[in-house]
């Protein structure tokens, strides 16, 4: 396999700063803010397109032949092969070019700027980040940044999908589970050829697109509102929140748990009160941000020694397969269960 050269990069504010709430450890930082969405992936290099390339087998004669119906999905700039497993002449790869076609018209209507682009899964998943301007206070002074994920597998997982989450300023933790399934869409790509009057209504289409999911947006800003207002109404005494962290990380009987559930769970503990960060030890909102703190914050003690990379942890808390999804996931069900 050839190994990338291509580096996560990351966008610049309006302003100049620096800032993602995905890290920069990662990879490398514009130094000017690009608007547009085609040319944020040119900069970055990710403006290549992916190909199939034909397996070959070589026989006990030396003999180099082609395996019927069976491909290598891979990047034109640099050959590299980003698909886990073969695919069929069936399988309709999907470049992060093909996906800016489709939602450019979100950019182009000043809601979204581009954030970040990095891969994961050894190049099987490319992620496109943007930053929305829909961001602000939440409620009682709490601020969030918010962002839609784009999900591009190659050769696993379907189609690419876009995931709206949350990033809580104050404690540098992200929401990716706890609004639902109402922040999740595909996206579709239809090639704009043909007649004029084809690539109109595919034209037509996009825009459409665009306000479908500016309205998602505006959705889930409103439900997790509701959610943290709800979250703020519900009292926790610390007996409490230990109680239902046991029941999160499945603690029974702490002489059978291992040492690193309760270490995890001793940090989650310890960020539901953390005034520096947010926390303040009384409610169900300061649980659930105990719980994505560890999850996600780069200001988690875990984190900081984890040799997870900010990628990886990333990925691992907006996939809806990732562990830190599920565990955010299941501590908003635990808190569903106290409001009835």
């Amino acid at each position: 396999m050839v190994k990338s050269s291509i580096k996560a990069f990351y966008n610049c504010n309006n302003d100049g700063s620096k800032f993602s709430a995905f890290g920069f450890p990662d990879g490398e930082c514009t130094d000017i803010c690009i608007r547009d969405l085609q040319k944020f992936l040119e900069v970055t290099g990710r403006n290549y397109f992916i190909k199939k390339a034909p397996v070959l087998q070589r026989f006990g004669g030396g003999e180099i032949a082609e395996v019927e119906n069976q491909y290598h999905l891979v990047r034109s700039v640099d050959e590299r092969v980003v698909s886990p497993h073969t695919v069929t002449d069936q399988y309709a790869p999907l470049s992060l070019m093909d996906v800016a076609e489709e939602i450019a018209p979100w950019v182009q209507a000043g809601w979204a700027t581009p954030d970040a682009v990095f891969e994961a899964r050894n190049g099987s998943l490319e992620v496109l980040v943007l930053r929305l301007d829909a961001q602000g206070e939440i409620t009682n002074g709490d601020f969030y940044v918010h962002y839609i994920v784009i999900q591009n597998p190659h050769g696993s997982g379907g189609k690419a999908r876009g995931k709206i989450i949350s990033f809580r300023i104050v404690c540098q933790n992200t929401f990716a589970a706890a609004v639902g399934a109402a922040s999740d869409f595909l996206i579709t790509h239809r090639v704009a050829s043909g007649d004029a009057e084809a690539q109109q209504k595919i034209m037509a289409q996009r825009t459409k697109d665009a306000v479908e999911a500016w309205k998602k947006v505006q959705e889930h800003i409103r439900v997790l509102a509701e959610k943290v207002n709800v979250w703020q109404g519900i009292p926790l005494q610390f007996s409490d929140a230990k109680e239902l962290t046991n029941k999160l990380l499945g603690v029974k009987d702490e002489e059978d748990a291992s040492q690193r559930t309760l270490n995890r769970r001793d940090a989650i503990l310890s960020a539901f009160s953390m005034p520096q960060f947010g926390t303040f030890g009384r409610n169900a909102y300061d649980w659930i941000n105990g719980v994505t703190f560890v999850n996600s914050s780069p200001n988690a003690e875990t984190n900081k020694s984890s040799k997870v990379s900010a990628i990886d942890r990333t990925v691992r808390n907006i996939d809806p397969t990732g562990t830190g999804f599920k565990l955010e996931f299941e501590a908003e069900e635990l808190l569903a269960e106290l409001v009835g």
